[in-house]
C-alpha cells in the first residue's frame, strides 16, 4: 500500500484492506515497521464516531484545538482517506470484478461455468 497524491505515489505501507459490497475500502490494518507491534487499525466507521465525539467535546472548530486526542484522529482520519483513495484507483478493476461477483446469483454463476 502507499498514498497518492496528485498522481504522485508516496511512502510503502504493509497490510490488509476491507471493502464492502460498493466497493469501498472501510477498513485499513497497517503493520508496524518491524512488524514487531498490533497493526494501526483505520476503520472508517469508528473513526466517524470519534470524530462525532471530538465535535460535540470541543466543538465545531473542533480541528483547530491543539488537543493531542485531536491531533491523532486527525492523522489517523487523514491516512485513512488517502489510503482508501489509492486503494480503490490501484485495484479498481479487481473490485469491480468482485462486485459484479457477489451481485451475480449463485445460480446465474453456476450456469455460466
Amino acid at each position: 500500500m502507499g498514498v497518492t497524491v496528485d498522481g504522485v505515489s508516496y511512502g510503502h505501507f504493509t497490510g490488509e484492506a476491507q471493502f464492502d459490497v460498493t466497493g469501498q475500502v472501510v477498513q485499513i490494518d497497517v503493520e508496524c515497521e518491524n512488524f514487531g507491534g498490533r497493526p494501526l487499525t483505520l476503520d472508517i466507521e469508528a473513526l466517524v464516531r470519534e470524530r462525532i465525539q471530538l465535535r460535540r467535546k470541543y466543538g465545531v472548530a473542533f480541528l483547530e484545538d491543539g488537543a493531542s486526542a485531536v491531533r491523532s484522529h486527525n492523522v489517523q482520519f487523514v491516512l485513512f482517506q488517502a489510503l482508501a483513495d489509492s486503494l480503490e484507483a490501484r485495484f479498481a478493476e479487481d473490485i469491480r470484478q468482485y462486485i459484479e461477483d457477489a451481485r451475480t446469483p449463485e445460480t446465474d454463476r453456476s450456469d455460466a461455468a
